[in-house]
């Protein structure tokens, strides 16, 4: 994994999510409008030190103000044959989209919409630097749902970078959904 320009790495997923009609956009800039998810950007950078934090310094007692929103995805695998498991889902999470810890992203995401959450998480892995990800939950119970995501890259005990912190803050979709910038 090389250090991308998280600028252009979403300048290029958005094209492909605008091409696609995938209701998501990408924000290598970060402006969050959530200040927890501010924050929690804070709290990985602090860890960071200037590489990429181990998942082992992101325990519950440091993540505890973020605990129901938060994802922990390990990617297993390489290439074509890569797998996304979640580690852990937050309880917030868990009530709105089912408990999913343990299971495989592709297990929960319908076909249709797994490539856009694939080049999401890849792309985290890919710029190994935090993103902001907008989107707009196209579900059949959560359709007038809106989230805003900041996922960051980590480490695994062994070092090797494929784990992914992610927040997820969901809220009521504006009426008319702006446009993607």
């Amino acid at each position: 994994m090389g250090d991308e320009d998280p600028i252009q790495t979403c300048a290029t997923l958005n094209v492909m999510a605008e091409a696609k009609s995938w209701p998501m956009r990408c924000d290598g800039k970060l402006a969050f409008e959530r200040p927890e998810l501010r924050a929690l950007l804070e709290l990985w950078q602090s860890k960071a030190a200037g590489g990429i934090p181990a998942r082992t310094v992101f325990d519950m007692r440091v993540l505890k103000p973020f605990a129901p929103q938060i994802v922990i995805l390990e990617r297993e695998g390489k290439g074509e044959e890569s797998r996304y498991k979640f580690r852990l889902l937050g309880s917030a999470l868990s009530q709105l989209f089912g408990e999913h810890t343990g299971r495989y992203l592709d297990e929960m995401v319908s076909p249709k919409m797994l490539p856009s959450w694939l080049a999401v998480y890849d792309a985290v892995l890919k710029t190994r630097r935090p993103l902001r990800i907008v989107t707009h939950f196209r579900l059949p119970s959560e359709n007038f749902l809106k989230g805003e995501i900041m996922a960051a890259p980590m480490t695994d005990a062994s070092g090797e970078e494929r784990m992914i912190l992610a927040a997820t803050y969901v809220g009521p979709r504006d009426v008319v959904p702006p446009p993607f910038a």
